[in-house]
């Protein structure tokens, strides 16, 4: 009875982490708060950075692509990366099973050729999501009590769905120093 106390105990602290925050940001963080990072775009409601002083790796690969983040009304609330390769999207989503359990769906949106999986925390939606016809990859972690607001003003403006970030030019950032490695996958 012990051994399935601390079982249980040890997967919700797990979960706290990431329901807590991402790596070392907290959710609902002001990005004046925030040392490092630049801005990709956006408008005063929703925008996404990049953090120009860290790179980050998959399980000790380096991600090819910036991680942005995203921001409500200048409160962090999402994390986006794209995913190269079916592999890596694979090993991912066995982490992430292996800690979280399945999915809470597994849908193919009628609108699309998307699959989504998504994990269902407390207060953190995990969701990896491919376009099987472009082959197109992506994991985003969403800290609901934001993202919930994000939406909501999203249908109310009647647009689609909450907006990904999508920038083509790297941003413009004065750091020069040297840039930390840090593991995505550390949760």
């Amino acid at each position: 009875m012990l051994s399935a106390f601390l079982c249980m105990w040890l997967a919700t602290a797990q979960a706290a982490e990431v329901d807590f925050g991402y790596l070392e940001t907290k959710w609902a963080t002001p990005i004046g708060k925030l040392n490092g990072f630049t801005k990709l775009g956006g408008d005063e409601t929703i925008s996404h950075y990049v953090n120009s002083q860290r790179k980050y790796t998959f399980f000790g690969s380096e991600v090819p692509n910036d991680v942005v983040f995203g921001f409500y009304k200048d409160k962090f609330f999402a994390v986006y990366v794209d995913i190269v390769g079916i592999d890596m999207f694979s090993q991912l989503k066995r982490y992430i099973q292996k800690k979280y359990g399945m999915p809470d769906k597994n849908s193919r949106e009628s609108r699309s050729d998307l699959i989504t999986y998504t994990w269902s925390l407390k207060q953190t939606q995990i969701k990896l999501k491919h376009y099987e016809t472009s082959g197109k990859m992506k994991i985003s972690f969403y800290y609901l009590p934001l993202a919930r607001q994000a939406n909501a003003e999203i249908k109310k403006n009647q647009q689609a769905e909450l907006p990904g970030p999508t920038y083509p030019i790297y941003p413009f950032s004065d750091y020069d120093g040297p840039v930390q490695m840090v593991e995505f996958m550390r949760f």
